[in-house]
């Protein structure tokens, strides 16, 4: 008589215990900048500058898996709810807009309408998306499981550009291991005070993680409009000033 087989792992959903969070510090610097507000159209970016959490988590997962680490990979969207992220942004940027364009092989048919005739050639959008020129680097602190701050390290080392893809970066110095950083301010409207200092501060839309839900292989996680994320207002210093020809972002006066 067979032995019934044995039925496949499944990953639990049930909270992860990670402890003390460890905070780690990387400054990055750039050419040029572009990171799109996530509330703004895809062929009309319009750019912050600052980055969400989700997309500086995202960043790490994807470079452990563009190396080969994909267990390590995996342990990190484990518990990517959980991370913390704060982001120091440059002391001044200068925005700029750009035509650009926007290729995609057509492989597939319209729905309902039958097969499309320019199957095997290329489609062309065109929209404008705002880059920066940066005074200064861009700063990110990540707070991460202390099992997982080896691998988190070497993706932050390894990470090559940040925001858009043409957005290259070149890391300063080292990933420094710090104490959780208390005069950046980054933090989400409504969960501190608004410091009365004098200093001018903004308000930007950005999305973070809020929850994780796991069966046999991580979830679709996705930037922004996700059951997995949300959209939050965030407090971040400085100030904005419109041009003719873009704007300008200065971090003090």
């Amino acid at each position: 008589m067979k032995s019934p087989k044995a039925k496949p792992k499944t990953q639990s959903s049930a909270p992860i215990e990670i402890g003390p969070l460890v905070w780690l510090r990387a400054q990055y610097e750039f050419h040029n900048f572009s990171y799109r507000d996530p509330r703004s159209a895809f062929s009309a970016a319009v750019a912050l500058p600052v980055i969400s959490p989700t997309a500086v988590l995202l960043g790490i997962c994807s470079t452990l898996y563009e190396s080969g680490q994909q267990p390590e990979a995996e342990a990190f969207l484990r518990t990517i709810h959980r991370c913390a992220v704060k982001v120091d942004p440059p002391d001044g940027v200068i925005f700029f807009r750009a035509f650009h364009q926007l290729r995609r092989y057509v492989t597939t048919q319209d729905k309902g309408k039958g097969l499309k005739t320019n199957i095997g050639f290329t489609e062309i959008n065109q929209g404008t998306r705002e880059y920066g020129l940066l005074q200064g680097p861009l700063t990110i602190y990540v707070g991460v499981p202390e099992s997982q701050r080896r691998f988190v390290v070497v993706a932050l080392r390894d990470r090559n550009h940040i925001g858009t893809h043409d957005s290259l970066c070149s890391l300063v110095g080292d990933v420094e291991k710090v104490a959780e950083p208390k005069n950046v301010l980054y933090d989400p409207l409504g969960e501190g005070s608004i410091p009365r200092g004098g200093e001018p501060v903004t308000v930007v839309t950005l999305s973070r993680f809020v929850s994780a839900e796991f069966g046999d292989s991580p979830a679709p996680w996705k930037m922004a409009g996700g059951a997995n994320t949300e959209l939050v207002p965030f407090l971040i210093p400085g100030r904005f000033t419109g041009t003719r020809a873009g704007k300008i972002y200065r971090k003090r006066d």
